[in-house]
């Protein structure tokens, strides 16, 4: 399974998901350490016994922590989060927060995998009583997103989504995607109910939504079907949707298809009430030529295009 940030159900990009999560800080005798699936979509927990003294101080577990984080897993069919030659170069603990800093290859990690290995730091440290929160750098600078570029920050574990192990479906949700007439014209509404899965964000799901089309006859479907989304991640009110490079030319041509297409998703996540704008990448990066665009800043929501 898999986890993504929390904030209104956002987060990177990926289907990630958790299996046996334990509470932060419940003082247990074990530790989870967390690897991922065999398909590299998945976080799975593997329990392991402390072996350092009782009264070991918070920074020594710490260590301890990240020093098993970099083994290879016991479970057959687990692999490392961290990339190999990932070092840790110091640990310290500042009240309820750990900062981790971790040596150059830890950026060998792009994307999921990148979101994967950072929420396994925080829910691996975060099983240390009293510890609430992770701040990560990387050779003593404050981590990035390999998909923004943007400062990370201290996260939470409450700032991420878990799924129980039997379920991860926790509620439904109605949200509004938005599909073009069959002129090409103008972008209409629809409302679909949702199953909101912590093992994906809302944003990812609406981006899934967009993709499988419209449920109505008398609308279009713009975005391919085979649209490849690399991830997805929500900060400071600015959607990032990494795409495929090959995304530009599956829409078909003119600008009004692309407009079309673009606007989809504009409009669609920025219903979410925690998006103000979105930013589309191709490949990780901004600045490709998308129809009569631009892709080189985020978009806000294109009220004109919407059929009233």
């Amino acid at each position: 399974m898999k986890i993504f940030f929390k904030r209104a159900l956002a987060a990177l990009l990926a289907a990630l998901a958790v299996l046996g999560l334990c509470s932060c800080g419940g003082g247990q005798k074990g530790y989870g350490i967390y690897y991922k699936n065999a398909d590299g979509t998945a976080l799975v927990r593997e329990a392991h016994k402390l072996e350092l003294p009782k009264n070991a101080d918070k920074k020594t577990v710490v260590e301890y922590l990240i020093g098993e984080l970099s083994k290879a897993p016991r479970t057959e069919g687990l692999i490392n989060v961290l990339p190999d030659g990932t070092a840790l170069k110091s640990a310290s603990v500042k009240i309820r927060t750990a900062v981790v800093d971790l040596s150059k290859e830890y950026y060998q990690n792009r994307d999921v995998d990148e979101l994967l290995a950072r929420f396994a730091i925080v829910s691996t440290v975060c099983e240390i009583k009293d510890i609430d929160s992770v701040e990560i750098m990387v050779e003593g600078e404050p981590l990035v997103s390999t998909t923004t570029g943007a400062e990370i920050g201290r996260i939470s574990r409450g700032d991420i989504i878990y799924s129980p192990q039997d379920s991860s479906v926790v509620q439904k949700v109605t949200v509004t995607i938005y599909f073009p007439d069959k002129d090409a014209e103008y972008l209409v509404p629809e409302e679909r109910e949702i199953e909101a899965q912590t093992s994906l964000s809302t944003e990812r799901l609406i981006l899934s939504e967009l993709i499988k089309g419209p449920q109505s006859g008398s609308l279009v479907q713009v975005i391919p079907a085979d649209t490849k989304v690399i991830s997805v991640e929500t900060k400071d009110g600015v959607c990032f949707v990494n795409l495929a490079g090959d995304f530009i030319e599956k829409v078909p041509g003119g600008s009004a298809s692309t407009n079309m297409a673009l606007f989809s998703i504009v409009n669609s996540l920025t219903e979410l009430d925690t998006i103000d704008s979105v930013q589309i990448l191709i490949d990780g990066k901004t600045g490709a030529e998308f129809g009569n665009y631009v892709l080189d800043a985020p978009l806000e929501k294109n009220k004109a295009l919407i059929k009233e």
